[in-house]
């Protein structure tokens, strides 16, 4: 296919979208399965030492990943969907990522002897106020997928349970590890939704089904890391 084949059926199918009232933002790859599998990764290694599975140590692992593939790749794809124009990816991914280069780099001082162990309270409200954070961002997904949607709502939810796995006690164990498992569902959520938008950016549709939501007040972010702003109107009148 030439070049100008090329170009004339993209304005096809940019026609066609248009035609259904539907705006698409933009022209560069998808960042966000970079975003949803670095964070699914080292989410799950590091659970793999809260449920017991792995051995106490793979915890320093989970804190190399989070360094580069959960930390910094994920950083990056929220500075990409900046230029997508999708405030939401921007933020969230902006977020975890810091959230992962922040415990790596803290863990590490520690590890090294220049910062003290967290406190058991201190580290029980870091917890807890990123478990308030996920569910702010989740109260911003209901323009998107059912997937997506409670990717941050059980995300919310792991951050609570590990709040009140935090310290000693029979009880508190108990809770770490079933907030280990999880948090293996959490990961497994996130592998999904970001295969989901790989296959349908390579192959041109979807493939895996991640159940579209409404749009709220015209918008729409059907795949994590497109923004659509929907006019029924327009294509009614297109339609007619």
């Amino acid at each position: 296919m030439s070049q100008a084949d090329s170009i004339a059926l993209l304005a096809q199918r940019l026609q066609a979208l248009s035609e259904d009232g539907i705006k698409v933002n933009p022209a560069t790859a998808n960042p966000a399965p970079l975003g949803l599998y670095g964070f699914a990764l080292t989410t799950a290694l590091l659970q793999g030492q809260k449920s017991g599975l792995t051995e106490p140590n793979t915890g320093q692992l989970a804190m190399g990943f989070g360094f580069f593939f959960g930390g910094l790749a994920q950083f990056c794809a929220g500075l990409l969907e900046y230029q997508r124009r999708n405030t939401f990816g921007t933020v969230a991914f902006c977020c975890y990522g810091a959230f992962w280069m922040s415990l790596a780099i803290y863990q590490t001082l520690v590890a090294a002897q220049v910062f003290a162990p967290v406190p058991v309270e201190g580290d029980r409200l870091m917890l807890t106020l990123w478990g308030i954070l996920t569910f702010l961002l989740w109260l911003c997904t209901f323009h998107t997928n059912l997937v997506t949607s409670w990717l941050f709502l059980s995300l919310a939810l792991l951050f609570w349970f590990l709040a009140g796995g935090v310290g000693s006690g029979d009880e508190r164990t108990t809770l770490t590890k079933f907030a280990g498992g999880w948090g293996f569902m959490v990961a497994a959520v996130a592998f999904y939704d970001g295969t989901a938008a790989l296959m349908k950016d390579v192959y041109g549709k979807q493939i895996l089904p991640v159940f579209p939501l409404k749009p709220v007040n015209k918008v729409s972010l059907g795949d994590f890391g497109t923004k659509r702003f929907v006019d029924p109107e327009v294509g009614e009148a297109a339609k007619a």
